[in-house]
């Protein structure tokens, strides 16, 4: 499908005042399953998984708290390493661990932050995830927080 011929089936469906939920036809079960598990799962995790895969002990990702240094000292998920998205180098990003995955997460879901780490660390052939909701939704579940470096 060309994209002048997507971009006249999207406005025809977002002009549908009357149906919010279904203006927009539901994903066939197979177009679904590609997002959500080719895209969406492969991509994303939550506060509740790493949690709870920190707690059993779980190797093989790395947290990775990509807001400020000041925001990090503050508080951040226990266990985190601060690499600001906006202070990134290539020589930073060099240092790391190809081997791992990385988990990336900002201050919440109004926050951008986890969502630039992580495309700047792929950019650089790193595998990741963002953790959704950030640290909003960590403190949120009353998991445990640090503060200082």
């Amino acid at each position: 499908m060309s994209y002048e011929e997507l971009k006249a089936g999207l406005l025809t469906e977002l002009a549908d005042e009357e149906h919010k939920v279904l203006g927009v036809p539901a994903a066939d079960p197979a177009e679904a399953v590609e997002y959500f598990y080719r895209t969406k799962l492969r991509c994303e995790t939550d506060a509740y998984d790493v949690h709870h895969d920190l707690r059993a002990g779980h190797g093989g990702f790395v947290v990775l708290d990509v807001r400020k240094p000041e925001s990090y000292r503050a508080e951040h998920v226990a266990g985190a390493r601060n690499l600001s998205h906006h202070d990134m180098t290539t020589e930073d990003i060099a240092a790391l661990d190809p081997a791992q995955v990385y988990v990336t997460y900002g201050w919440g879901p109004g926050c951008n932050a986890g969502t630039k780490g992580a495309a700047k660390l792929a950019a650089h052939g790193l595998r990741v995830k963002e953790m959704l909701g950030g640290i909003e939704y960590w403190k949120k579940q009353g998991f445990p927080l640090e503060q200082g470096s």
